[in-house]
């Protein structure tokens, strides 16, 4: 197989892995967070909060105009950021075959499996990196780059807060370059000056109507008995950013089994970092060295950050665009320097893939015979429900066997649970349901309860 057959196939593959994998999740994908965009989404053009900025939810909305429902906006929008990247690259000729393989590697691969800002935010980042690409060669003039990029960085900030640290450290990026280039040093600090301006207005907007910049500053980790083993915890997470392959958790519980698994991917972690200096000491490009640069500040202050707020351990989410930024630089010098084959690089990419296929899906579960049941449900109620109640209290225990010494375990995973399923679906079906603790007294016709969904679900196994 020639290698442009070998680039039709990746993307092909990994395009069907992004659609169809989170149909083969219980949850299909979907946590927390994206239940609190379904309902800023749905209150627009006004909203009530900002806990998370409202760029994501504006495009959720747009394209439920085309689905009617925001799980397939979903991932309409994934297809959509992901096509226009390969696509993108392909046009304008920019690190086409390192785009290929980047968004086919494990950060990337999970966030696109899973209903999350992260992959909204990547086109805007990747155009970011192609007109900065075009400054460090000098094939783009201060007007252009400085109107472009500021209206890209400034939609950055407002899909997610966090994304104003990639510009914090394009500024530290500053003190990296030569005398020689102040035209690139001029260009570069008057634009994220601008983008610096723009976010904060929009936060002072926030705080002029809502009363906080934004309800994130607001979560600080105040328990000091689990402080020391969470910064252990984020420190395995920053370690595995140079790991294309495998994420492992290590922050379920705490034991010994978990402690020794987390030496050894630190083990594994510390190889490659070595592998990836012997790699980066061939560089001569000054956009690999503005990749690598703002890709470690920018881990650096996501890690404090992880540190100070306590919100959840620092994994492949929350470090994405430093991953994403680590390796396209090293892609680059792979490739320019020809360090390995484009088929060795291509074989990885299938390893990986097929490796984290198996660990995001493990047990396969139909996601829509719940969606279908749920929304059965709601439909045979009078008007739409506004409560939810789980009266049953069913708990779901997955058995995992273990390959050749014949034993197994159980592990009661939250986001398989019916209760956590069914909000999920009841809120993207109607994002103002109100979950009840005590059954209600109210009329039944305004409750679903969770007992009504597995009796249907029962029912339909039966025939």
């Amino acid at each position: 197989m020639t290698i442009k057959k070998l680039d039709f196939f990746l993307i092909l593959l990994t395009l069907f892995l992004i659609i169809f994998i989170p149909f083969f999740l219980s949850n299909g994908g979907i946590g927390v967070d994206f239940l609190t965009y379904i309902k800023i989404a749905d209150k627009l053009p006004t909203f009530d909060e900002n806990l998370f900025p409202i760029g994501f939810p504006m495009f959720l909305r747009f394209i439920k105009i085309l689905t009617g429902e925001y799980y397939y906006s979903s991932i309409l929008l994934k297809v959509i950021c992901y096509l226009f990247i390969i696509c993108f690259s392909y046009r304008y000729k920019f690190y086409f075959r390192e785009t290929i393989i980047l968004m086919c590697l494990k950060s990337t691969i999970w966030i696109f499996v899973y209903q999350s800002s992260e992959y909204v935010g990547l086109p805007f980042l990747y155009l970011f990196l192609y007109y900065s690409h075009q400054l460090f060669i000098d094939k783009i003039n201060f007007k252009k780059y400085f109107i472009t990029c500021t209206i890209l960085g400034f939609v950055l900030c407002t899909i997610r807060y966090a994304n104003v640290f990639i510009f914090i450290s394009s500024l530290v990026f500053i003190f990296f370059i030569k005398n020689d280039t102040k035209k690139i040093k001029l260009t570069l600090f008057s634009t994220i000056a601008s983008i610096g301006f723009l976010f904060f207005i929009y936060l002072l907007f926030n705080y002029l109507t809502l009363g906080s910049f934004a309800s994130e500053n607001q979560r600080v980790n105040n328990e000091l008995d689990t402080f020391w083993f969470d910064t252990y915890v984020d420190f395995v997470g920053l370690i595995n950013l140079a790991n294309p392959f495998f994420y492992l958790k290590t922050f379920d519980y705490l034991s010994k089994t978990k402690i020794i698994i987390s030496f050894v991917l630190i083990f594994i972690d510390l190889i490659f970092w070595y592998l990836s200096i012997y790699i980066l000491k061939k560089n001569k490009n000054l956009f690999v060295k503005y990749l690598i640069v703002v890709a470690l500040i920018n881990a650096l202050f996501t890690f404090f950050s992880a540190m100070i707020q306590g919100i959840e351990p620092l994994g492949i989410r929350l470090l994405f665009n430093s991953s994403y930024l680590f390796w396209f630089a090293l892609l680059i010098i792979i490739r320019e320097n020809n360090i390995v084959s484009d088929k060795l690089l291509y074989i990885i990419c299938f390893v990986t893939l097929l490796y984290n296929t198996c660990f995001i899906v493990k047990i396969p579960t139909n996601f829509i015979s719940y969606k279908n049941a749920v929304e059965h449900i709601v439909k045979s109620k009078k008007s739409i429900p506004i409560y939810y109640y789980d009266d049953e209290k069913k708990i779901i225990t997955t058995e995992y066997k273990v390959p050749f010494i014949n034993k197994s375990f159980s592990y009661i995973h939250e986001n398989k649970q019916p209760n956590y399923i069914y909000k999920a679906i009841l809120r993207m079906v109607n994002p103002t349901i109100e979950f009840l603790d005590h059954k209600p007294s109210e009329n039944t016709q305004k409750t679903i309860y969770s007992s009504e969904i597995n009796n249907f679900i029962e029912n339909k196994k039966a025939h």
